[in-house]
């Protein structure tokens, strides 16, 4: 059965890094995040208001924002995921933030597009390898999987995942370096529960200790970023199950959402979204 993949319309990966700003600069205050958005856009053929936010901010920055997983929220409540701050933080350090893109890249490409792994195992012309793949992707016609397609190989390109020259092919060493990156078990982890703790109890301190598990990924991200390590909101999922099955001093307990959401936590088959931490000689 073929896969769907997404149309990812605004695939360049500075004017997504600059409408990411735009969302964590005024998050959840959606008219100045529009405003600001559309600020980049130079406004050809004078558009309306209602035009330009329907085409450019509804349209197409907002679904390709989603669709690469750096924003959260509906509405008048949006703002940069876990993974989306790890892309805005890590600016002031240029290796590190095209590392972060890397990262957040290639775990999209593991789960959703495969494209990766298909390049890996033979050298295509981008001819040939546009054909393979749109064979194995879902679509209406070709020309609409081939957009979709070059899209996506595009965004592999600028993040420098593949090269081109005669064929398409990995860039060998980002590609080393990224399997380096995103590998939870070479993390810390005696660490990753020092800031775990630290942050949830920093985070609880006004919500009644009850906490978000998306702000603790984001806080606990950002402390290892400051290492300059990357800790993706996959890695951080893997390390916390791990967390919670293995610090016997500590009771956890874990919140359902009252309705849909986003980037909820998976953990023995349910999703959560809240994480309640108390020590076990509290509750005696």
């Amino acid at each position: 059965m073929n896969r769907k993949i997404p149309l990812i319309k605004e695939y360049r990966i500075q004017k997504l890094t600059k409408c990411l700003e735009c969302f964590d600069k005024f998050a959840y205050h959606r008219e100045k995040q529009r405003d600001c958005v559309l600020e980049l856009y130079p406004n050809e053929g004078n558009k309306t208001l209602e035009h330009r936010e329907k085409s450019i901010f509804r349209g197409m920055v907002i679904p390709s924002l989603r669709y690469l997983e750096l924003i959260i929220g509906f509405g008048d409540i949006i703002k940069p995921s876990a993974n989306g701050k790890l892309i805005i933080e890590s600016q002031f350090d240029n290796e590190l933030y095209e590392r972060c893109w890397r990262a957040v890249i290639f775990e999209i490409d593991k789960r959703i597009f495969n494209f990766l792994e298909i390049i890996k195992q033979r050298r295509f012309s981008k001819n040939n390898l546009i054909e393979v793949l749109s064979n194995q992707i879902e679509g209406a016609s070709f020309r609409q999987k081939k957009e979709r397609i070059e899209k996506w190989l595009s965004i592999l390109h600028q993040v420098e995942l593949i090269k081109y020259s005669m064929d398409v092919s990995l860039n060998e060493d980002n590609y080393k370096q990224v399997l380096l990156d995103i590998d939870p078990n070479l993390k810390n982890f005696e660490k990753f529960c020092d800031y775990v703790i630290d942050e949830y109890y920093k985070l609880g301190r006004s919500s009644a200790g009850i906490v978000d598990i998306r702000e603790l990924r984001e806080a606990v991200a950002l402390m290892f970023l400051k290492e300059r390590h990357i800790l993706t909101e996959e890695q951080f999922d893997h390390l916390l199950r791990k967390f919670i099955t293995t610090t016997p001093y500590l009771h956890i307990s874990l919140g359902e959402p009252m309705g849909a959401d986003q980037k909820l936590f998976k953990y023995k088959g349910k999703f959560y979204k809240t994480i309640i931490m108390k020590r076990k000689e509290v509750l005696k």
